[in-house]
């Protein structure tokens, strides 16, 4: 499994972005050296509150001058054609794909806020199928010297891609599905989805996860795929030495969720492309149990508490996890990541590196015991026979 560590740089009041920023720059070089796999940020514009980070195409090159084995995935970069030309989009992901000597994927959605739809003039009953153009584009631009492309949203002569991406035969690509029929569109495109955000529970994922593979192998595709199972913990993960403390120190991501989902129950009345979105409306955010430990928005405890969740995913086919570490101070998201690396981490990506107590092993010692005297006998007869058969 994968760990993709996801910051949306949300500055508190009183404190300036460019300090954030700062602090944000730190916690991904952390992370990078306890071992999470990737970093990724979503792509918000004139948000209030939960996000500040509306360059990320402008914030990555940054971060990949300063890391070495860390990858980079836009979560996710808007494909409205008001906000983003899927061409652009290109020549930017193969941009830095060459700057980050092939470290790059894009991630891509059709945007889930009226601030920032209404601010950039975009038609909700528009936007899905400028999305799925815009990814057909994007993909053509980058498998085909020379290109051209012909839909209701885009018309593009025949062209040549420059600069071309490193990574063979394109970054991967990936979409954000919150809903079934999202997750059957990008895995009948042969693409990643990045599941989940609605905190309606373990269930519906588990079920986004068995549908995208049944999706996915029951289509034909004409591009090379990038398939991969991810699921977004939404609301943030934190871990800290004891799980009451965790939850403690927490709490406050329960308001960043009502903030992040305020605009959910509205746009699902926009557009029957967003009608699932008014689910929301049934959740109690202030139900701390069901909200920390039900819900699938959040992984909140001590490091034993998170590896019980991770397995959880592990057990669906879960192929990396998106987590949120956001919304609280500084020095408690750098502690986080700093367990979650040195003591989540591990079990999943190098298990039989994790040392154990004396007392587990020496229990396994005790229990093996009986077999390993057995295969002595067992071959002691065996000698003995050989031996008096060579005598005679």
């Amino acid at each position: 499994m994968d760990f993709i560590l996801m910051t949306e740089g949300d500055t508190p009041v009183g404190l300036t972005h460019e300090h954030r920023y700062r602090e944000l720059v730190e916690e991904v070089l952390l992370a990078e050296r306890v071992g999470f796999d990737a970093f990724g940020s979503s792509e918000q514009h004139v948000a209030l509150g939960t996000a500040s980070v509306s360059a990320p195409e402008v914030l990555y090159p940054y971060l990949m001058a300063l890391t070495s084995r860390m990858r980079f995935i836009h979560l996710v970069t808007l494909l409205p054609t008001r906000m983003n030309h899927a061409l652009r989009v290109a020549e930017r992901v193969a941009t830095e794909d060459i700057l980050s000597n092939g470290r790059v994927e894009l991630g891509t959605g059709r945007g889930n806020t009226t601030l920032a739809l209404r601010a950039f003039e975009v038609d909700p009953s528009e936007n899905k199928a400028q999305w799925r153009e815009g990814i057909e584009l994007i993909r053509s631009a980058f498998l085909n010297d020379v290109f051209s492309y012909v839909g209701e949203h885009y018309k593009v002569p025949p062209r040549s891609l420059v600069p071309k991406p490193l990574q063979g035969p394109y970054p991967p690509i990936s979409a954000a599905a919150g809903s079934p029929s999202s997750v059957e569109t990008a895995a009948s495109m042969g693409i990643g989805a990045i599941m989940g955000g609605l905190y309606l529970g373990f269930d519906l994922v588990e079920n986004m996860v068995k549908l995208y593979d049944d999706t996915l192998a029951a289509t034909n595709h004409p591009y090379p795929i990038t398939p991969r199972k991810m699921v977004a913990v939404a609301g943030g993960m934190h871990c800290a030495e004891t799980t009451a403390q965790a939850r403690l120190e927490a709490k406050p991501l329960f308001e960043m969720a009502k903030l992040s989902t305020d605009a959910y129950e509205r746009l699902s009345k926009l557009s029957k492309d967003y009608a699932y979105m008014g689910a929301v409306k049934d959740i109690d955010f202030n139900d701390e149990e069901y909200m920390f430990e039900r819900s699938q928005g959040f992984m909140v405890g001590d490091p034993e508490h998170c590896i019980e969740h991770v397995q959880r995913y592990a057990d669906m086919g879960v192929e990396a996890l998106v987590l949120r570490v956001d919304s609280l101070p500084h020095d408690q998201l750098m502690r986080s990541i700093e367990l979650f690396g040195k003591y989540v981490i591990p079990r999943f990506k190098h298990p039989r590196n994790v040392v154990r107590s004396a007392d587990d092993v020496l229990a396994e010692i005790r229990a093996a015991r009986p077999a390993h005297e057995e295969a002595l006998r067992q071959f002691n007869d065996t000698h003995n026979l050989a031996q008096k058969e060579t005598v005679r």
